[in-house]
């Protein structure tokens, strides 16, 4: 995948197949778009297009509105290469295209610039200053322009709309299993391993603590989760929170691999948040503490025992790799109840 900065940079002789949007979190909402988009572009003899926006417009717009991003730029670049797209297209949101009206857009960027062929959007897309342009504005262009424009529908999951917005919320709720299975994949946290007080390594279990990116940290507890780095992935059980039994002041991301020890940390880290085992606590003594890590371990590793029987009962296109972890569809075998592993 080629990655774009300036509309203007466009210089391919073919036409586009194309969508809009920030496009956080790359859900299973945004993935039926994508999909679409690179299958049309395939038929047709088009490049696939993604246009999203750095930095997010409410960034200009609205700042003290704007949410705390699902994906990282980096990971979210990953994953739409991941499903095939040609180009993406990072417009810089800055005055001038804020001022932009709908059809300014279109007939400047999207036909002018873009020679698009397809636009695929939701059914209430809007864009443009003072949100301009919508489904109605691109269909009537569309007859002028020679294009096509492709309604795609909603996905809809007992009764609710996926979206960025209702994934954020099951997140900070610490309801981790529903929103890995609106995303489509583990949710997870990347950034620089850092040190720590050194609690862990001298009275209970030694941690890799990570510092994360700008990103939605999930609701303080315990979390069954998936470390990776250097190539390769470990089992691990997770804290996040702010360690009350030892008076900590800062939140902290505490991970303690099962069954692995290192000689010396990473640098950096992914950590895949699979599920939540319990809240954070606080605890009458170090000792106490000590034995409830046990008790989180142990039901973490028949967490993975389960998913490694269900693997085999799936047959072997599920795999268990860092990949599968990161970046591709997963099957949750948890109920939409966190907590259930005693």
């Amino acid at each position: 995948m080629e990655i774009l900065h300036d509309y203007r940079a466009y210089i391919f002789g073919n036409r586009t197949s194309l969508t809009i949007g920030n496009f956080d979190g790359l859900h299973l909402g945004h993935r039926r778009i994508l999909q679409d988009v690179v299958e049309t572009a395939r038929r047709d003899g088009c490049h696939s297009l993604l246009i999203t926006f750095e930095p997010h417009p409410l960034q200009l717009l609205n700042p003290g509105n704007t949410p705390p991003l699902i994906t990282s730029g980096h990971e979210k670049n990953q994953l739409i290469a991941d499903l095939g797209i040609d180009l993406l297209l990072v417009l810089k949101f800055d005055q001038s295209l804020s001022l932009m009206d709908g059809r300014q857009f279109v007939s400047q960027i999207l036909c002018g610039a873009l020679k698009a062929k397809h636009i695929f959007v939701g059914k209430n897309f809007v864009f443009g200053h003072r949100r301009s342009g919508n489904v109605e504005l691109l269909q009537q262009m569309a007859r002028e322009q020679d294009f096509n424009v492709h309604v795609i529908p909603e996905i809809v999951i007992r009764g609710s709309r996926i979206s960025s917005t209702w994934i954020r919320e099951l997140i900070q709720s610490g309801r981790i299993s529903q929103a890995n299975r609106l995303l489509g994949r583990y949710y997870s946290l990347s950034g620089p391993v850092i040190p720590g007080m050194g609690l862990g390594h001298r009275f209970l279990f030694p941690t890799l603590n990570l510092d994360p990116e700008d990103q939605l940290v999930p609701k303080a507890g315990v979390y069954v989760t998936v470390a990776s780095f250097l190539d390769s992935s470990y089992e691990s059980v997770t804290n996040i929170g702010w360690r009350p039994t030892v008076s900590g002041r800062n939140l902290s991301i505490e991970t303690h691999l099962l069954d692995r020890q290192l000689s010396e940390p990473p640098d950096r880290m992914d950590l895949c948040i699979v599920h939540r085992l319990r809240n954070e606590q606080k605890f009458d003594s170090i000792e106490s503490l000590r034995i409830q890590i046990e008790r989180d371990c142990g039901r973490a590793r028949r967490f993975f025992q389960r998913l490694e029987r269900f693997k085999h009962l799936v047959g072997p296109s599920f795999q268990m790799r860092p990949s599968s972890y990161s970046g591709r569809s997963v099957i949750d075998i948890s109920s939409d109840r966190d907590e259930p592993y005693k």
